[in-house]
């Protein structure tokens, strides 16, 4: 008992060491199969702990799916604020966006895969996600327009929902087989996209 650190005991650590292994074990099931295809049970099977111990953590699939996409979204905007923090230069701002998230996405491919991917029966926890994501964009967005930075010709909750549109389906094309297209190309191409349109000059 003395090991113990003070206010902690041996049985929260225990059920935090629980939680830890549940969440793992979903967050591999939930990349490989997608969150229709998996169970409960086959949660709890992969953490190695018996089926009716995940209710004593979560009351559901979704609400762990909840949580797990909750953690990728907020490791990734860290990333993303990282990257871009000190940036003066609008390109060169968008540059260092676009080569965190594929930085981030080839780092983190089984969370990209739940991040990005299309399952149906995920789309309203991604929506959520992505929605947040969306709405930093948009704020950026704004607060480059008030400074002049750039122009007001485009609604900026408008576009920011469609970069974070394009964005996903970029990432989880390009995740399904990065040997497809080189990863320099696929930043140069997000960036571009972003700063002058489809049509650059």
């Amino acid at each position: 008992m003395g090991s113990e650190p003070a206010g902690r005991t041996a049985a929260e650590r225990s059920r935090e060491q629980t939680r830890e292994r549940l969440l793992a074990g979903a967050r591999a099931l939930f990349a490989e199969l997608g969150l229709h295809h998996v169970t409960t049970h086959d949660i709890a099977g992969r953490a190695g702990v018996a089926a009716g111990t995940f209710y004593l953590h979560f009351s559901n699939k979704r609400e762990i799916f909840r949580e797990i996409a909750g953690e990728t979204i907020a490791a990734l905007r860290e990333r993303l604020d990282e990257a871009t923090r000190g940036h003066v230069g609008v390109e060169e701002a968008v540059r260092a966006h676009a080569e965190a998230l594929i930085s981030f996405a080839e780092e983190n491919r089984d969370l990209g895969r739940i991040l990005f991917s299309g399952d149906t029966d995920a789309a309203a926890v991604e929506s959520d996600v992505l929605n947040e994501l969306a709405a930093t964009i948009a704020g950026n967005r704004r607060r480059r327009m008030i400074s002049g930075e750039m122009p007001g010709l485009l609604d900026p909750d408008v576009l920011s929902q469609a970069i974070v549109g394009m964005l996903a389906r970029v990432v989880a094309w390009w995740l399904e087989n990065p040997d497809r297209v080189p990863r320099e190309r696929v930043i140069e191409t997000l960036t571009r996209i972003q700063l002058s349109g489809t049509h650059p000059v």
